[in-house]
């Protein structure tokens, strides 16, 4: 039998399209283009340009080629979250920081790639490298999140 994950494109507690209520294209309350309290561009405590304590590029304790204790290069100690496609398929790994509002996203062969800070909505805005918004993360009912672009189109999940 396959692993839950594998059928994770037909769970309506992770598939979007099967569950309106995780759904940013058909709920405007956790869609950040419609509600301004999740929208790093209207809400500048949650926009890392603004708020420098969420900028792990600018933030030494936060960056992991400044820490190494956040590079999964060079520690064996990190989350264990992984970012995998709709199809379950290996993205990358998610490494949690000391300040619980950002978390680090690296590619699978283990480049940080981009940064996550949190909506203080149950959900992450996910930045580049350069500061860019680049989408976002919701909470799903299987107990991670699920990666949304910012058109709202459902990319992969985020699990344990």
């Amino acid at each position: 039998m396959p692993s839950p994950l594998a059928r994770a494109k037909h769970n309506p507690s992770i598939n979007p399209q099967f569950n309106p209520s995780i759904n940013p294209k058909v709920n405007a309350g956790i869609n950040p283009n419609f509600n301004p309290w999740i929208n790093p561009l209207r809400n500048s405590r949650i926009n890392p340009n603004f708020n420098q304590s969420l900028n792990p590029v600018m933030t030494v304790s936060l960056n992991p080629t400044c820490n190494w204790l956040l590079d999964p290069k060079r520690t064996k100690k990190f989350s264990g979250l992984g970012r995998l496609t709709i199809d379950a398929e290996l993205r990358g790994y998610i490494v949690r920081t000391s300040n619980k509002a950002v978390l680090l996203l690296f590619d699978r062969e283990l480049n940080w790639t981009a940064y996550a800070v949190d909506n203080s909505r149950e959900g992450y805005n996910i930045f580049d490298l350069e500061g860019k918004w680049m989408g976002y993360a919701l909470r799903n009912r299987a107990g991670g999140w699920n990666e949304f672009n910012l058109e709202g189109d459902w990319i992969g999940f985020i699990a344990a």
